[in-house]
């Protein structure tokens, strides 16, 4: 079945429906959900599975997925469930904003609003589906940064899974832009702050 998402013009509003496939090829504008996992100063990345069609064996968002049309952003959360084996509820959830994330390649323009939120990880056994995810892996959130902002050239991470230290070079993550990183890490650090 064909997956069928809602299409925004630059202002967010709603302009149609289009399948997937040809929203990535046409670059169309559309709503994503992103969930960060992060506690103290550590951060969470899923390593995507192999068999992902984009972005196979990349470190990335902890849990996102596409908002199909008809989807509300509360229906996102299924993504945490589905890719983390995590049941939260919607409120457990803290709003980090709407950040524009644009990754483009040759035949891939992937133009999103992507609903940011972010939960502070009790340490809740993760069970991940491995058609989706290989690994998740926690990260110094500062290092994490300056990764990003090529001011790191590695930094070493730790698997849920075994306990073992990964090496992670700026190569090795999703190619998002680095105004969409700094934009999480400045929402993580505001509320890290409030919380103190």
């Amino acid at each position: 079945m064909k997956e069928l998402l809602m299409i925004f013009d630059a202002n967010h509003q709603k302009i149609g429906v289009k399948e997937r496939e040809q929203v990535h090829l046409d670059g169309d504008w559309h709503e994503t959900f992103h969930c960060w996992l992060w506690k103290e100063d550590l951060i969470y990345l899923q390593r995507r599975s192999m068999g992902k069609k984009d972005f196979p064996g990349k470190y990335d968002i902890t849990a996102a997925g596409h908002l199909t049309a008809g989807e509300t952003i509360v229906d996102g959360i299924r993504e945490i469930e589905e890719e983390l084996g995590l049941s939260l509820r919607f409120e457990q959830l803290t709003s980090l904003g709407v950040f524009e994330d644009v990754i483009e390649l040759d035949g891939f323009v992937d133009r999103e609003f992507a609903h940011t939120y972010s939960y502070v990880y009790q340490g809740e056994p993760i069970h991940f589906d491995d058609e989706e995810v290989m690994e998740i892996v926690s990260v110094n959130r500062n290092e994490l940064l300056a990764l990003t902002e090529g001011s790191l050239r590695t930094i070493e991470g730790r698997s849920l899974m075994t306990n073992h230290l990964v090496r992670i070079k700026q190569t090795d993550l999703a190619p998002h832009r680095l105004t969409y990183w700094q934009n999480v890490f400045e929402s993580l650090t505001r509320m890290d702050a409030s919380n103190r």
